[in-house]
């Protein structure tokens, strides 16, 4: 038995075409695997509401979300990395006296006021509004919350920065989902590759029978961590230099042809 974790922007759908589709060489490759007995998972930054009803029909076993966030296996949440509350209100507090829009989200459900219109405009006018909850109380959702997604001033960023990462400690990354101003807070001790690790144990996988696709930045701590690491062609450099294997770009079939190369029926 193999375990199979897949990135999905640039590594399952092409992010060029403005809609989460899967190829259907993805899907009839994934669907092969399952039959085989593998194990298969979602590897992701984004948190489940984000997934739309292509990625979510995928014939998967779990999903790693907030980049090692939230561990879902088999409908079932196995680990939750949580923002420590005390911190995460201060957080907020901050981000709501420097008038910046934020979203709360927690390991199923995504909040958010919408009185904050450059964050919430942003989702809605990709019809993505329906993932959201609106009416909901700040304090009880603290204490669930993964990770704060908010919209920044630029002039803000500094006073922001030196508060989370010196004050807080707090990973603080530009997401870039769009708006340059974007931002998210979350646990330092989230991992791709810790998450895998759990995974892998809880099905009592050895290592050497782990695969990890992907394209991004954040993938190269799975690349470290798996025995078998496979870059997307629009991959960068980095994370190329990181994988054992280059495959084509997803938009040339990529990840369909190299799935049939290494694990054939």
């Amino acid at each position: 038995m193999k375990a199979l974790f897949f990135d999905i922007d640039g590594t399952l759908i092409d992010p060029n075409i403005g809609i989460m589709h899967v190829p259907e060489s993805v899907k009839t490759e994934l669907q092969r695997l399952k039959n085989l007995g593998h194990k298969l998972f979602i590897a992701t930054g984004r948190p489940k509401a984000m997934l739309n009803e292509d990625l979510l029909s995928l014939p998967m076993d779990g999903y790693i979300l907030y980049n090692g966030g939230v561990i879902e296996v088999e409908d079932k949440v196995i680990y939750e990395n949580k923002m420590d509350y005390e911190l995460a209100k201060a957080t907020c507090d901050m981000l709501e006296k420097l008038g910046s829009d934020y979203m709360l989200e927690t390991a199923h459900h995504i909040y958010i006021n919408p009185a904050f219109h450059e964050l919430y405009d942003f989702f809605k006018e990709l019809g993505m509004e329906k993932m959201f909850s609106l009416d909901f109380d700040r304090d009880e959702v603290l204490h669930r919350t993964i990770k704060v997604e908010a919209n920044v001033k630029h002039q803000d960023y500094d006073l922001l920065e030196h508060h989370l990462e010196h004050d807080f400690g707090y990973m603080i990354k530009n997401d870039e989902h769009g708006s340059d101003h974007c931002f998210e807070f979350y646990s330092p001790t989230i991992s791709k590759a810790l998450a895998i690790e759990r995974v892998l144990n809880y099905y009592q996988i050895p290592k050497k029978q782990s695969y990890g696709f992907g394209d991004g930045d954040n993938d190269i701590e799975m690349f470290n961590y798996v025995k078998h690491s496979i870059a997307m062609g629009n991959a960068s450099a980095e994370v190329m230099a990181a994988a054992d294997i280059t495959t084509d770009t997803i938009e040339n079939d990529g990840l369909a042809k190299i799935l049939k190369v290494l694990i054939p029926s």
